[in-house]
C-alpha cells in the first residue's frame, strides 16, 4: 500500500517542508549541528583507538631468565610460551644483545660502563600478547615455569591503562547516545507543531474515510528527510574540516598517528547516514503517534 501511494507521501512531505520552510530549515540547521558533535566524537574515538592500539602494540612482557637454563629448556620454554593462547609473538634476547642495549640506551654513560666487570643483565625473552587485557594472566603463568627469574610488564601503568580506555571507551558511548536522544527529540517537536498547524486538515482527510497510515506516511517521510539532510550537511562538514586539521597536526606534530585514509573514515560516515535517518524516522513516528489517534 505504502509503494503505490510512494508519490503522493513524498509530494506531500515536500509542500510540508515548502509551508513550514523557516521551521524546518531551524530544525534541520539545529540537529546538524548535534550531528557534527557526534561525528567529531566518533571520529575521535576512531583516532584515539588507532593511537591506543599503536601504543599497545608496545606493551610486552619481559621474562628474565635463569643464568643456568640450558639450550634444551630455553627451546621448550619459548615454545611453551608461543603455544599459549593470547601470545603474539616471542623473541628472545640474549646477555650480550641485552648488554649492547644499555649501551645504545645510555651512550653518555659509557665510561661509567667501562669499569664494570663481565655482564650483569640476564637473558630474556619478550612476549607480546594480542590483546593488553590478556598480558596480566599470560605473565601470571609464565612466571611459574621451570627457568625463570623474574617477569615484568608494568603491572601498576597496565592496570591505569585498562581503566582509562574503558572509561574513555563508555563515556564516549553515553555522550553519544545523549546527543542522539537531543536530536530525536528536536525532530519530534518540528513534526508535532506541524501535525497541530494540519490539524483540521488531518481531521477532514480522517472524516472522508483515510486510515492512519495515510495520514502518518507524509510526516513519517518529512521527519526522514529532515534526519537525512541533516546528517549530510555534518558529513560534508565534518570531512572537509578534518583533512584540514589532520594536515596542519601533522606539520606541528609529525609523529602523532593519525588516521588519514578517507575509507578508514568510510564507518562513521554510514553511521551518521543511518544514524540521521532512523533519528529523523523516530521522531516523527513519536510525535504523530500522539496526535493522531487510531
Amino acid at each position: 500500500m505504502i509503494f503505490e501511494n510512494i508519490g503522493f507521501y513524498l509530494r506531500e512531505a515536500l509542500l510540508s517542508f515548502k509551508r513550514n520552510l523557516l521551521m524546518y530549515t531551524a530544525s534541520i540547521m539545529s540537529v546538524t549541528v548535534i550531528f557534527i558533535i557526534v561525528g567529531i566524537f566518533l571520529i575521535v574515538s576512531l583516532n584515539l583507538d588507532f593511537l591506543l592500539k599503536d601504543l599497545e602494540s608496545q606493551f610486552e612482557i619481559v621474562i628474565y631468565l635463569k643464568d643456568n637454563i640450558s639450550s634444551a629448556e630455553l627451546s621448550n620454554l619459548k615454545n611453551d610460551i608461543a603455544s599459549r593462547e593470547g601470545v603474539k609473538e616471542v623473541t628472545y634476547i640474549s646477555k650480550e644483545e641485552a648488554f649492547q642495549r644499555l649501551l645504545k640506551n645510555f651512550e653518555e654513560y659509557k665510561d661509567i660502563f667501562e669499569v664494570i666487570e663481565g655482564n650483569p643483565l640476564p637473558a630474556s625473552l619478550e612476549v607480546k600478547a594480542n590483546d593488553p587485557g590478556m598480558i596480566e594472566s599470560i605473565a601470571t603463568e609464565i612466571g611459574k615455569m621451570k627457568g625463570v627469574e623474574e617477569v615484568e610488564y608494568g603491572k601498576g601503568f597496565l592496570e591505569k591503562w585498562l581503566n582509562l580506555t574503558t572509561f574513555l571507551h563508555w563515556g564516549g558511548i553515553a555522550i553519544t547516545l545523549l546527543l542522539i536522544l537531543a536530536s530525536i527529540l528536536i525532530i519530534s517537536n518540528i513534526v508535532k507543531i506541524t501535525v497541530y498547524a494540519r490539524r483540521n486538515e488531518i481531521e477532514i482527510m480522517s472524516l472522508m474515510g483515510a486510515t492512519r497510515w495515510f495520514i502518518k506516511w507524509p510526516f513519517l517521510i518529512g521527519g526522514f528527510l529532515q534526519g537525512l539532510i541533516a546528517a549530510v550537511i555534518a558529513l560534508v562538514v565534518l570531512y572537509e574540516a578534518y583533512f584540514v586539521i589532520v594536515d596542519q597536526v601533522r606539520q606541528s606534530i609529525p609523529f602523532l598517528p593519525l588516521i588519514s585514509d578517507k575509507m578508514e573514515l568510510l564507518p562513521v560516515g554510514l553511521v551518521i547516514i543511518l544514524v540521521g535517518c532512523i533519528v529523523g524516522f523516530l521522531g516523527s513516528m513519536i510525535s504523530v503517534g500522539k496526535y493522531i489517534s487510531e
